[in-house]
């Protein structure tokens, strides 16, 4: 999932002309519904628990006029209907337009664009298996959406009101608009869904308010990190399937795909991503030859940014998705051949079936614990935040249970287990006490980056913790793993030498002795 602001003013056109019709050129003029109908791609949706507040309902029909009005103006989607209304009962032209605002004018950003795609495995299996799976694959990528829509509103909606601009938890709701694509700008298979998301939420006091975006930006990667786990818990568990790691790029954390398909199908697909990590050598090169300088992981994720903006093509003009899969099953079927193409689901399945075989996933709290903090500790420096160690434990659970199911809140559970036992809170103080922030302000730091009197060296301090995590996961597997059946103790057998007495070992050494 990644994550832009959407500025206030006209740049709601875009996504009318271009998002809106699959990425393609939306001609001058011409009617939405009409645009997308030509295009292939369904028209865009209304979701979000505050559509109530303005007479929408989910999965309504998002219009050109609604858009306009919401992320153009920051006023009611149906701004019109309501002037005349309040015109017929006798208002004047001034206080009619005033009961169509929501809250007080946006200043900046008229939303937010939150693009979910799943890994590229998923969208080699979407792309050319049956249309069931594809229809599997498309209902569990729009469920977990839901799910993390829903995280969103209940957790993430901060406003600021008020001449110290006090920040506050919003009442959980927002209004967005879904747009549907399935091919990426060069072509190949890309299932992916905008979530245009306006700042509109309601306060406390039930009055509208604009959302603080940045909270948004903060939590992007714990977001994103969640939407993959889940995507691919769905799938595999509608299709009987299984994920194994993949390290596409040396040095960085690997990314989960479906086990048995060919990772050259998903090279195939990913043109975009040669191009882009082509361009972000070069700019890695260039930085390390001006500053002698190593690139640390913020610098990094900068760099991909402009890497992607660098080597973006133009837009194309969009095809229905049935003549979007005939031409990938081609290309797919060029390139690793038909048998593959046509066997995929069972090359999937059967890769399963043997990691699943050999692989018994169980979990000890402590040992992931460590294990989250161990890697957020390396990618983060010294300080990091509870978002990281979140976004941490959500990745470790997927490489771990191989895309089966797992326990609600088990990540939660995670990192509560790490910050109790191995974090320290090393949030500046203020006035000699302890500033009261919420957690998700705190900063942290490893255990065993604080060194206390007696308490030895960091690297001899996560050694400890790491025996201590190791031998607590042995006696929590002993306790829930079935033990084996063991056979029955046969009796031994006394071989006595032929002639002699029978000596004791002590004997024999005591002779050996005396020479």
């Amino acid at each position: 999932m990644t994550f832009k602001q959407v500025s206030t003013g006209s740049a709601y056109r875009y996504y009318l002309r271009q998002v809106a019709v699959g990425d393609g050129r939306r001609p001058r003029g011409k009617n939405l519904d009409q645009a997308q109908e030509e295009a292939g791609v369904p028209p865009g949706v209304w979701m979000g628990k505050a559509l109530a507040a303005v007479g929408l309902t989910a999965g309504s029909r998002v219009t050109h006029r609604q858009m306009a009005n919401l992320f153009g103006k920051g006023r009611h989607p149906a701004s019109e209907q309501i002037i005349e209304v309040r015109l017929a009962v006798g208002d004047t032209p001034a206080k009619a337009e005033r009961a169509t605002r929501l809250g007080y004018r946006i200043q900046k950003w008229s939303g937010a664009d939150l693009v979910f795609r799943a890994p590229g495995s998923v969208q080699i299996l979407w792309a050319l298996a049956s249309d069931a799976v594809r229809e599997v694959i498309e209902a569990a990528h729009t469920r977990v959406i839901d799910e993390v829509v829903d995280q969103i509103e209940t957790g993430l909606l901060i406003v600021r009101r008020g001449r110290g601009s006090t920040p506050e938890r919003a009442e959980p709701g927002v209004i967005a608009a879904r747009f549907r694509h399935y091919e990426s700008r060069d072509g190949q298979p890309l299932l992916h869904d905008h979530l245009v998301l306006s700042v509109k939420v309601r306060r406390s006091d039930g009055q509208w308010g604009t959302l603080h975006t940045r909270t948004l930006l903060e939590h992007t990667v714990a977001l994103s990190e969640l939407y993959n786990q889940r995507v691919l818990e769905e799938i595999c568990t509608d299709l009987n399937l299984a994920t194994t790691p993949r390290y596409p790029t040396p040095g960085q954390r690997p990314v989960m795909e479906l086990a048995g398909i060919p990772e050259d199908l998903i090279d195939w697909a990913a043109t975009r991503n040669e191009a882009t990590m082509r361009r972000l050598d070069e700019l890695v090169a260039q930085y390390r030859s001006r500053t002698s300088q190593p690139v640390t992981a913020k610098i990094r994720h900068r760099m991909m940014a402009r890497a992607s903006t660098d080597t973006r093509p133009a837009k194309k003009t969009t095809h229905p998705l049935p003549v979007l899969r005939a031409r990938w099953r081609d290309g797919a079927t060029a390139r690793v051949g038909q048998a593959v193409v046509d066997h995929l689901l069972d090359l999937a399945r059967a890769a399963a079936r043997a990691l699943l075989t050999l692989a018994r996933p169980v979990m000890d709290l402590t040992v992931a614990a460590l294990d989250v903090v161990a890697t957020v500790s390396v990618f983060h420096s010294k300080q990091f935040h509870h978002r990281h160690l979140l976004a941490e434990a959500r990745r470790y659970l997927t490489r771990t249970f191989h895309g089966q199911p797992v326990q609600p809140h088990t990540d939660t559970a995670i990192v509560a287990t790490a910050l109790r036992m191995y974090c320290r809170d090393t949030t500046p103080a203020a006035s000699g006490e302890q500033q009261l922030l919420p957690l998700a302000h705190r900063s942290f730091t490893t255990a065993w980056e604080l060194r206390q009197a007696g308490a030895g060296t960091a690297m001899s301090a996560y050694q400890q913790a790491r025996a201590e995590a190791v031998i607590r996961a042995a006696q929590y597997r002993a306790q829930t793993l079935k033990e084996r059946p063991v056979a029955a103790p046969q009796p031994r057998l006394q071989h006595r030498p032929a002639h002699g007495p029978r000596h004791s070992s002590a004997w024999y050494r005591n002779r050996r002795r005396r020479g």
